[in-house]
C-alpha cells in the first residue's frame, strides 16, 4: 500500500527562517541516512488539506528535483498526517515520517501543504527517561542519574551480518539542556559524541560515527517504547 502516515508541517515558505533553507547543491540529498545529521533545529508540522487529500514524496536527485514533476514519488501523506521537517530547499522541506508500524520515510514535501507547529513546551528532565527504539532495533535506555538533574544514558547498537556483527554500545551520564543533550564516550580507542534533540514525542540522534565497529551508529529517529 503507498499510503504513507505522515506527521506534517503546515505553513508557507514565508514563514520558514532564511537561516533554514539550503541552498547548496549537495543539499538536494533528503534521505534516511542524513536525515538525523542534517539539521540542529528540527521542527513538527502538520499536512494541510480536505480529509484525505495526499501530499506526495519528492526525490532528492541533485540534478533536478525535488522541483521536476518527475521526482514526484508514489509514496504519499494524507491531511493531518504528522512530519518532522529538517530543512526546506526552495519550495520544498526535507521531512520524515514514521508510521505506526513499519519503516519510516523520508523525502521532501511541498511546503504548501504543511502547517508549521506552533512553540513546543520546553522538556523536563523525565521526558527524556525511557527506553527508545528506531525501527531498525537499535535501541537507548535513559534513566535518572544519583545527581539531581543528570540522566544514564545507555544503548546497543549492532551492523553487520548476524552471525559475526559489530557492535556499538553507549554508557554515559549527561545532563539535558533545554530540548538537547550532548556528551562524549571513549569508545574502541575512540572519542564517540553524540547529540540528542527531543522534538514532540521523536529523539532524533546523531553521532560521529566512531560509537563502535564498522559501520556502526546510533543516528537515527528514536520513538518511546510503550
Amino acid at each position: 500500500m503507498n499510503r504513507i502516515v505522515l506527521t506534517a508541517f503546515a505553513a508557507s515558505l514565508l514563514a520558514v527562517p532564511a537561516s533554514a533553507q539550503s541552498t547548496d547543491k549537495a543539499d538536494h540529498f533528503c534521505r534516511d541516512g542524513y536525515f538525523p545529521r542534517e539539521s540542529k533545529a528540527y521542527r513538527l508540522a502538520t499536512i494541510k488539506g480536505a480529509a484525505g487529500a495526499r501530499a506526495y514524496f519528492h526525490d532528492d536527485d541533485p540534478d533536478k528535483c525535488p522541483a521536476d514533476p518527475s521526482c514526484r514519488l508514489k509514496t504519499y501523506v494524507v491531511a493531518n498526517d504528522q512530519v518532522i521537517v529538517s530543512r526546506t530547499l526552495g519550495k520544498f522541506a526535507c521531512s520524515w515520517f514514521q508510521p505506526r508500524r513499519g519503516s519510516g520515510t523520508t523525502g521532501w514535501i511541498e511546503t504548501e501543504r504543511l502547517a508549521w507547529t506552533g512553540t513546543i513546551k520546553p522538556p523536563g528532565v523525565s521526558d527524556w527517561i525511557g527506553e527508545w527504539r528506531t525501527d531498525g532495533g537499535i535501541f537507548i535506555r535513559i534513566r535518572t542519574a544519583k545527581k539531581a538533574g543528570e540522566l544514564d544514558i545507555t544503548g546497543e547498537a549492532t551492523a553487520g551480518p548476524a552471525a559475526a556483527p559489530n557492535m556499538g554500545e553507549l554508557d554515559h551520564t549527561a545532563k539535558p539542556s533545554g530540548d538537547t543533550m550532548k556528551f562524549a564516550d571513549e569508545a574502541d580507542g575512540g572519542s564517540c559524541a553524540v547529540e540528542m534533540q527531543l522534538v514532540g514525542r521523536f529523539l532524533i540522534v546523531d553521532d560521529n560515527l566512531n560509537c563502535g565497529g564498522h559501520n556502526v551508529s546510533f543516528s537515527g529517529v528514536y520513538r518511546k517504547k510503550r
